[in-house]
């Protein structure tokens, strides 16, 4: 069962006039040592993550906590960067400007490997073949005493699935084909991390709500079976945003999808 969730979200700055720009040594914390935020309950979080804020909530159990955690650090991150005279960017991924990425932390990315729920095997560092291009991506952190991979693989069927026909801007089809294929998570002690989702959902009380109870779901369940067939489907699916293949699968599952 469901027994807590959390996340983290990347998002990005940018200027009024659309200019996405570099927060490097603006927000403050590290991977290592985030910044809690003042005047709020422990765990919401902010640090520096290469040229994007990062953000954490503390763990959820019940969907209004989460709810509610959204809506606050969603509001608090809105007047850092308003403080700063930026502005939310709702971009998955962008090509920054060579005048932003000048910093040395605009150069490094997250060591910390992730892996595939559906080889077993680690996921190799992605290469893109723009090198100003950066990505945003809106992990769920899930407490649960099922299996972890089988909870990742439905996290897949339910959420990344749906997610190809919601999130099908060019941005986050490009965030796709690096850092959000299909069956990519880590382990962590009380669970595991689902890292195949974009920010998307942030922006959106709806896909808020959904995103919740899409986990519910996958965290609950010890009936079904995913077998090799439809496992591939569901991979080639999010792998290659295929539209036509994500509305079968919700159509022959039953899959709850809020567009």
């Amino acid at each position: 069962m469901l027994q807590s969730i959390g996340s983290d979200i990347e998002v990005f700055g940018r200027k009024p006039d659309g200019k996405h720009v570099s927060l490097c040594g603006l927000i403050g914390g590290t991977k290592e040592h985030p910044r809690q935020i003042e005047g709020l309950p422990e765990g919401f979080m902010l640090q520096e993550d290469n040229v994007s804020c990062e953000f954490n909530i503390p763990a959820c159990q019940t969907k209004t906590q989460w709810m509610d955690s959204i809506k606050i650090i969603h509001r608090e991150v809105y007047h850092e960067l308003r403080h700063l005279g930026f502005e939310i960017s709702p971009n998955a991924s962008v090509s920054f400007d060579t005048d932003q990425l000048q910093h040395p932390q605009a150069l490094i990315f997250g060591c910390e490997p992730d892996y595939n729920a559906w080889t077993m095997k680690e996921n190799a560092k992605p290469k893109a073949d723009d090198k100003n291009l950066r990505t945003a991506g809106g992990h769920v952190h899930v407490g649960s005493d099922i299996d972890m991979v089988k909870g990742v693989q439905m996290m897949d069927l339910y959420l990344g699935v749906p997610s190809v026909l919601i999130d099908d801007n060019p941005a986050s089809i490009a965030r796709r084909k690096l850092y959000g294929k299909s069956g990519a998570m880590r382990p962590k002690p009380y669970g595991w991390e689902y890292r195949v989702l974009s920010n998307f959902w942030i922006f959106n009380e709806h896909f808020t709500e959904w995103v919740y109870n899409q986990t519910k779901i996958c965290a609950s369940s010890t009936m079904f079976v995913i077998n090799d067939k439809l496992g591939k489907t569901i991979q080639t699916c999010i792998d290659t945003s295929d539209k036509k293949l994500a509305t079968k699968l919700i159509n022959d599952y039953g899959i709850n999808y809020p567009g």
